[in-house]
């Protein structure tokens, strides 16, 4: 039997999730056109052991009937055949011919098949010697910590092996075949960045004229002060060139084997693959040689429970990349659950992270939900209801996605540029990626945060040390809020008279407490005081005009320094400075969260945007609220990511429309109007409040209309 929509129906069982599927797509008069609504696509992602093959192929049948699976990423290789290491091309042939009838069994019953590149390079060493397997070079890592599993990438033997390797498995003519996250150049243990091979100091020598030890190489990569050195230009011209090459073979091979076959990709974090010298749109060009669309799966998700802070955190990983390849790759994230009971993740949190994934990245989600040691479905089936349960929820979020397509929120400052002018005081290579400022922290406070155009910019040093003066002066005629960090950056470029400061430096004052001496700007918490008893500070001097909004206290008041800083520059510029610092994790820390702080961020937001925010959510701790905007509607998507209930719902959002809207809510188990909302104007918003529920870990969506 074909694997279709309607033969899902056929059981009662599933009746309830697939009305509501039709019903989002306006197969029951209501909803949204089925010409504008995508079906939310399961893409499982599974392990098939040679000797059971056979009966595995037929219980994957059956499990993807039942839950609503129509596409399968079948590994090329088997955890019991082979670990987590490469195959020889002998056993690379032997388990294509095992997975070639299951692949046309898959197909026979109406499955779309892929193929997952278990290794490519390879992730780890895991114990093994394979020096007697292989004869190209190992890695070494920048520590001189040698691979005994892992090649070297730029050795021309791996390179004419990976390239065979590929074109066996496109024989198998999938729709796409993936490159796991293992095509990178760190974390392949015992190596933690590589690689520092003889070859590669070899052509470092040839490109730079300079005959450098491991060690030196090292030190002269890390050195940038105040400009990048040659080794640290040629280092990332020669990461990117490698993975391109191979990443080139790689793409022949799977086009001269199966034209039709989209070529796809595995990613880790953004940030650490710009310090590999990873050229994205060079790489979009390498995968598109056959005029396939290329296809991305990037890391999306905690592959275990997470505490409420790391989920919008978490999900950057993939947010920060959209608008750079979404209208060039097929975007296609990764939801693991490792290791795959219920002991690592509830089912309510992976719902969340699924819902998630289909309102900002729809309508395709990879799967990994299940052990890949068990040769069937029923050792922890808990998590088979997110699929099989919530079909009609999903596919509702994707149409949302769909009639909504731009992302509104403060927009927090990224690009792929290669971290060229960071200064890093270690002799580690894992210190050169830019770290991560603003990613997660604002989100729950309330505020939706975007890494699309926004009005208001939220900047980090790591974004700011890449840019020119003449960038830098262009960023400051508008909107920006920046950390203690940015803020002495800017200083040290000469740039304090455009934000209002004539020093800042960092400073150890030990516990403290910031006082909120201003009304503009604390409101009902004028001159109270929040804790900071972990902050890394920085001791601000404001320039004559700057606005002092708050002050931080030391203990039993020994002495006051000024905290929360603006500045209207002469440009017309409106600059905000915090004075703690982001990048060392000072605002996802506990005790920057509080309603005084967040009631002062709300009115320094405002008072830099001259105006009220996109997106703004009151009342409720420790949510993750997104915005998209669409020609007729917007959608306010407000995910509840702790363990309390949310008994309603209070949000204010710039004004789309005027007068009073419609609103539509759907919720885990249902999509309709709602008609007991209240809609006010307060301070230039809209401000909805609304009697809905959101339980824990739930994602509730208000689709907001013109009445």
């Amino acid at each position: 039997m074909k694997l279709t929509r309607r033969n899902f129906c056929q059981s009662a069982m599933y009746a309830p999730a697939m009305a509501l599927l039709l019903n989002a797509q306006g197969q029951s008069g209501r909803g949204m056109a089925p010409t504008t609504t995508p079906t939310a696509n399961y893409m499982l992602r599974y392990f098939m052991r040679s000797e059971t093959a056979k009966q595995q192929t037929e219980d994957l049948i059956a499990y993807c009937r039942q839950n609503h699976v129509p596409e399968v990423l079948l590994f090329n290789g088997s955890h019991w055949d082979l670990g987590w290491n490469l195959p020889t091309l002998d056993e690379a042939r032997a388990r294509v011919s095992v997975l070639r009838p299951v692949v046309r069994r898959l197909r026979e019953a109406g499955l779309k098949v892929s193929i997952n590149m278990w290794t490519t390079i390879g992730h780890s060493d895991i114990g093994r010697d394979e020096r007697s397997r292989f004869s190209w070079q190992f890695m070494v890592g920048d520590d001189g910590a040698e691979c005994h599993a892992i090649p070297c990438p730029i050795d021309p033997k791996w390179k004419s092996y990976v390239g065979e390797l590929y074109r066996l498995n496109a024989s198998l003519e999938p729709e796409i075949i993936y490159a796991d996250d293992d095509f990178r150049y760190h974390n392949h243990p015992p190596a933690k960045w590589g690689c520092f091979c003889p070859l590669h100091l070899a052509e470092m020598e040839r490109r730079t004229g300079k005959k450098l030890t491991r060690e030196e190489l090292v030190h002269q990569i890390l050195s940038a002060d105040p400009q990048p050195t040659i080794e640290r230009q040629e280092w990332f011209k020669l990461c990117g060139d490698s993975i391109l090459e191979a990443l080139r073979i790689i793409s022949g091979a799977v086009k001269d084997t199966s034209p039709r076959t989209h070529m796809g990709l595995m990613c880790s974090d953004p940030n650490t693959h710009a310090a590999e010298g990873r050229r994205w749109l060079d790489m979009v060009e390498a995968m598109s040689v056959s005029g396939n669309k290329p296809v991305l799966r990037p890391t999306y998700a905690d592959y275990c429970e997470a505490v409420y802070t790391s989920v919008p955190w978490h999900i950057t990983l993939m947010r920060k990349l959209q608008p750079l390849l979404a209208a060039r790759m097929r975007f296609t994230p990764e939801l693991e659950n490792w290791p795959y009971t219920r002991f690592a993740k509830s089912i309510a949190f992976t719902r969340l992270q699924t819902a998630l994934s289909f309102f900002i990245t729809s309508p395709d989600l990879t799967m990994d939900i299940h052990s890949f040691v068990e040769t069937g479905f029923k050792y922890d089936t808990g998590h088979d209801r997110v699929l099989r349960d919530y079909l009609g929820y999903y596919s509702a979020l994707t149409g949302y996605a769909a009639e909504c397509p731009k992302e509104r929120g403060l927009e927090i400052l990224w690009d792929s540029r290669f971290p060229l002018h960071r200064h890093v005081t270690t002799d580690q290579m894992i210190d050169l990626p830019a770290r991560r400022c603003w990613e997660g922290s604002l989100d729950i406070l309330g505020f939706a945060t975007t890494f699309y155009p926004g009005e208001v910019k939220l900047a980090s040093r790591g974004y700011l040390e890449e840019r020119s003066d003449d960038e830098l002066r262009a960023l400051l005629k508008g909107k920006v809020l920046v950390d203690g960090d940015a803020a002495s950056l800017l200083l040290e470029r000469g740039l304090g008279s455009e934000i209002g400061l004539i020093g800042c430096e960092s400073v150890d004052t030990g516990a403290n407490c910031e006082r909120f001496v201003n009304k503009q700007f604390a409101g009902k918490y004028w001159n109270q005081d929040e804790g900071i008893f972990a902050m890394h500070k920085y001791r601000l001097e404001p320039a004559a005009g700057a606005i002092v909004a708050s002050h931080m206290i030391g203990p039993e008041e020994s002495f006051t320094l000024p905290g929360m800083t603006l500045y209207e520059n002469s440009q017309g510029g409106r600059i905000g400075i915090i004075p703690f610092n982001g990048s060392h994790g000072d605002f996802t820390a506990v005790d920057f969260r509080g309603w005084k702080r967040q009631q002062a961020l709300r009115k320094t937001l405002e008072w830099i945007n001259r105006g009220p925010l996109p997106l703004f959510v009151e009342d409720a701790p420790n949510v993750f609220p997104l915005r998209r905007d669409g020609e007729k509607a917007i959608v306010v998507g407000i995910a509840n990511l702790t363990p309390d209930p949310l008994p309603q719902v209070t949000f204010r959002i710039a004004p789309p429309f005027k007068g009073k809207p419609k609103v539509e809510v759907l919720t885990l188990t249902s999509k309709a109007a709602l008609p007991n909302f209240q809609v006010s104007e307060a301070e230039g918003y809209l401000r909805f409040h609304a009697p809905v529920r959101i339980a824990p870990l739930e994602l509730v969506c208000f689709r907001i209309s013109a009445a």
